[in-house]
């Protein structure tokens, strides 16, 4: 199913190039409704059809998309000649076994309810490299700000995936663990307190650790201890080594 995204109410609209073509063309970004279900599982699987270490994406489950969409969460599309070519979708966990608050030690029903949850995002190849996952990333955090009964925003985000963790550290997420996650496969959990944002800037402590991004061992080893170490930004070194930088923070994260 193809729905007219002008028949919607549009967040934004301009002009992106698309990498096959080389041509500019406009899009247009719309929050989605239920009948945008289909696209969505579409764009999700043309994505997964693409990607050189599939472990890096773990496929977004039917009914929350669906929940997401029905408003347990929001999926704001970006759209070229009304056809969808990325999405990103926020959910609101609230009792669900997959809060991610239940990794992070939240254990209260009213701490888990505060919980919304950075699902998936999927844009496709040929319209890449146009900053849509950080456009959208945007609407995303706004949404979840507004609505004031939401003060934890939590994602996860596959060691391997540079481009998803830098989409993190540019909104201000923060790394709080690393562990394994969907299909025994590893994950950072980034998180943020809405409330009382954490500024690495004014509130660390100590000197910025930065540790290869493959190793997992010294990263797990930095988060599980009970220093409050944080992975607050990525860079690669001399050696073109992708590096994660830790640092201790002097408050109680939650």
């Amino acid at each position: 199913m193809s729905v007219n995204p002008s028949t919607n109410f549009a967040l934004e609209s301009g002009k992106l190039i698309c990498q096959t073509s080389g041509l500019t063309k406009p899009y247009r970004i719309n929050i989605l409704s239920p009948e945008h279900l289909d696209d969505v599982i579409r764009v999700q699987q043309q994505v997964l059809g693409t990607l050189e270490k599939p472990s890096s994406y773990y496929p977004g489950a039917h009914q929350i998309f669906e929940e997401s969409l029905s408003g347990r969460g929001l999926i704001v599309g970006c759209y070229v000649e009304d056809s969808l070519i990325g999405f990103r979708s926020i959910w609101y966990p609230q009792n669900h076994s997959s809060n991610l608050g239940i990794d992070l030690g939240l254990n209260s029903a009213k701490s888990l309810e505060e919980v919304a949850q950075l699902e998936r995002t999927c844009v496709l190849p040929e319209f890449r490299g146009n900053r849509l996952q950080i456009t959208m990333m945007q609407y995303m955090i706004d949404h979840a700000k507004r609505n004031n009964s939401f003060r934890y925003l939590l994602a996860t985000v596959a060691p391997t995936n540079y481009a998803s963790m830098q989409d993190k550290f540019v909104h201000n997420m923060l790394i709080f663990d690393l562990k394994k996650k969907y299909a025994d496969h590893y994950r950072y959990i980034f998180f943020q307190d809405l409330f009382k944002p954490i500024d690495v800037a004014t509130e660390s402590v100590s000197p910025i650790i930065f540790v290869d991004a493959e190793d997992i061992e010294a990263q797990c080893n930095i988060l599980h201890n009970d220093g409050a170490y944080v992975g607050y930004m990525q860079k690669k070194n001399e050696e073109n080594i992708m590096q994660v930088g830790y640092v201790q923070v002097n408050r109680p994260l939650f």
